[in-house]
């Protein structure tokens, strides 16, 4: 981008480039008498690609899920994807992923098959081959706002 800001003392244009500084430190000395609407030659500019950000923002596993809820979520260690993820180091069941676990928002205790949310603290266990996370997640707390969140960006996504 190209950040423009008016001198108080002169009220003369300056500009820079946050992302060409040898452009900007080859503009011309008579940059204060520069008109209100100077060219790009004058100007420079950045054109190029981002390579730190990820490709698909909405499943990256490092986005922080439900920030706006942070000072009131059960566990806020666990409130990345990628975090849950981690705690599934020794689950046992081979029926149902850990990805769709954490994606629910859930993470694993460590014993059995006991999994809890993030968000309200529920816990559940005792899962069966054709159970959805999501779907039991719903289920015993339809109150979770990480749930109603979900469900929310689901609808979003279905309407046509």
């Amino acid at each position: 981008f190209v950040q423009r800001t008016l001198s108080v003392n002169n009220l003369g244009l300056s500009s820079r480039s946050a992302f060409s500084p040898s452009v900007a430190n080859s503009l011309s000395p008579s940059l204060h008498s520069m008109a209100l609407s100077p060219s790009l030659e004058q100007v420079g500019y950045f054109s190029g690609s981002f390579s730190s950000f990820p490709q698909d923002p909405v499943t990256a596993r490092a986005i922080e899920d439900l920030p706006f809820l942070s000072p009131k979520l059960h566990n806020p260690s666990m409130r990345t994807e990628d975090a849950r993820l981690r705690t599934f180091h020794s689950w046992p069941l081979t029926f149902l992923s850990p990805t769709d676990l954490a994606k629910a928002g859930l993470y694993y205790l460590g014993t059995a098959d006991k999994v809890a949310c993030f968000t309200c603290g529920g816990q559940l266990c005792n899962w069966e081959p054709k159970d959805n996370a999501v779907s039991e997640h719903r289920r015993h707390y339809p109150n979770c706002p990480f749930v109603e969140n979900l469900i929310r960006d689901q609808h979003s996504f279905n309407v046509s």
